[in-house]
Order: structure tokens, then sequence, then C-alpha cells
């Protein structure tokens, strides 16, 4: 009979986890901007992803021939630089979809590690409170009350330019929002009965925080995430612009959008170009983590 029970109530399991996703996909579904914006953000990722299949030009490739080639849709362009060219005869295309790999990649390892850290930082400092949780929330608001931009510009004046210095400091300056978004959710959820229920029953307090907490907390951590990879992706460029992130000749939007501004009068569309891409990718990702926020929380659906 036991072993009944228990086929049961695994099969149903499944089910119930595909319907939730189905109702959420449905009531995604109904925000036309947020699904445009998720199709591009998805088109941004993939060939971001597949740079050296989908770029038509190597990126770094000079053609001094070839400078300042005007788009496709202006006089004197041409379907072999779909986007023109730069100063040295580069494909603006392919370097901004390689440009999309860094950008995005260097989102992605600061998430993964500023993300991880403060979130794992937040919940320990929730759940465990005293004066662990008190230092380390003082700590926070010490560095939090330093303009983000400002603390990562002079600890990049300090150590120098250079992608994994640009992915350290952004860390650094990302896990704090994490960690506290991460500790008030846990603050609210430390005294609820389903985690007093499993205190009682002799649950370790990881096995606690592992599979009791931490699944109520991830759907609100996933949109902080996608709304932080935004955030990343505009400091990367400002830092990029100002000379303290990605190192020349690596494609990088603010890097091109650094290297083409005094042709702006002559070829506006090798500085326009990059900071198009910067503009559709942070504003898709916002839109996106919108819809996401009020699609994953019932409260905020019910509202919808």
């Amino acid at each position: 009979m036991n072993s009944i029970k228990m086929a049961s109530t695994s099969s149903v399991r499944p089910i119930r986890s595909a319907q939730r996703i189905l109702d959420f996909l449905n009531h995604f579904s109904r925000d036309k901007f947020a699904t445009a914006a998720l199709v591009i953000f998805s088109a941004l990722v993939l060939s971001s992803v597949f740079a050296d299949l989908v770029a038509p030009h190597d990126p770094l490739k000079q053609d001094l021939l070839n400078r300042l080639k005007p788009p496709v849709w202006v006089e004197g362009g041409s379907w072999t630089y779909v986007l023109g060219t730069d100063l040295l005869g580069r494909d603006i295309l392919s370097r901004c979809i390689h440009g999309g790999r860094m950008s995005l990649g260097i989102g992605a390892a600061v998430i993964a590690m500023g993300g991880v850290f403060g979130s794992l930082m937040g919940l320990l400092s929730g759940y465990l409170g005293g004066r662990f949780d008190a230092i380390l929330m003082r700590y926070i608001d010490f560095q939090i009350s330093i303009p983000y931009f400002l603390l990562a510009l002079t600890i990049m004046a300090a150590i120098g330019p250079g992608t994994l210095n640009l992915i350290i400091v952004l860390s650094i300056g990302s896990w704090p929002l994490f960690a506290r978004y991460a500790r008030s959710i846990m603050m609210s959820l430390r005294n609820q009965v389903f985690i007093e229920a499993a205190r009682v029953a002799g649950g370790k307090e990881v096995a606690i925080m592992t599979r009791h907490v931490l699944p109520n907390i991830l759907s609100p951590l996933i949109t902080l995430t996608t709304l932080e990879l935004s955030r990343i992706v505009l400091t990367e460029a400002s830092l990029s612009y100002l000379g303290m992130g990605v190192r020349p000749p690596t494609p990088a939007w603010g890097l091109m959008v650094q290297e083409a501004h005094d042709y702006l009068m002559i070829a506006n569309w090798a500085v326009t170009t990059p900071g198009v891409f910067i503009m559709i990718t942070t504003l898709s990702i916002n839109i996106f983590a919108t819809r996401l926020r009020i699609s994953t929380d019932p409260l905020q659906r019910g509202k919808h």
C-alpha cells in the first residue's frame, strides 16, 4: 500500500511541475512586449555564443583600403559590410557580434561569482542572525553607500584594465545587492511553519536551507539576476569606454564607441551601431525581467 502511495505521489509531482511551467509560459506570452524582448535577448545570446559561425568577417582583420565604409542603406555602402567598417577597416557587424560575447560573458561570470557568493552570504546572515548578521549588514551598508560605478572605476584605476580584473571588480560591487536581497527573503521565511516543522522533524541546518529555503527564494533571485545583468552590461561598457575595461583590440561595445567617437561627424555609424546594441540589450533585459517578476510571483500576477 505504501509503495502504491509513493508511486502515485512521484507521478503527480512531474505533472504539477509541468503544469506550473505551462501556466507560466501562458501568462508570460500574453505580454507581447515581453515576448519580443525575450526573442531579441535570446537572439543576442545565441549570436554571442556562436559568434565565430554567425559573424561574416574576422572582427580583428584590418583593411585600410575599406576604412569608414558606410552601412548598406547609405550611399556608397555594400552588402559586404552590412553595418559598415570602422577607422581600421574592420567589419562593425562582426565586431558587435563578438562584442556581445564579451559583454554577456563578463555579465555571466560576474553573476556566477558575485551573485552566488552574495546569495549564500545573505542566506546565512538571515538564517543565523546574531553577531554575524550585524557585522555583515554593517559592512554591506558601508559598501552600498559608495556609488557602484565610482567604486568600480577607483579599483580599476588602481589595479589596471583587463577582462579578468573587470570581472573581479564587478563581482565585488555586485555581491552586496544579492546578499541584502537574499537576507530579506530569508528573514521572512525563517519563522514560517514549514521551516519550524523541518527543525522539529530533526532536519539539519544545511538540508533545511537547500531543500526548503532555496526553492522559495529561487524565483525572486532569478529576477534580480536578470536585472543585475543589465546593470553589469552598462557598467562594463562605461568602463571600457573610459579605457578601464576590456583592452583593445578585443571587440567590446564600449571600447568600440571610444575608438570611433572622434569620427562621429564623418562616420556616425561607427559610434551609433555599438550604442544601439547596448541599448537594445539592456532594454530587452529590463522588459523581460519586469514581466518575469510578475509571472513568477502569484501575488503580482493576481494584481496584474
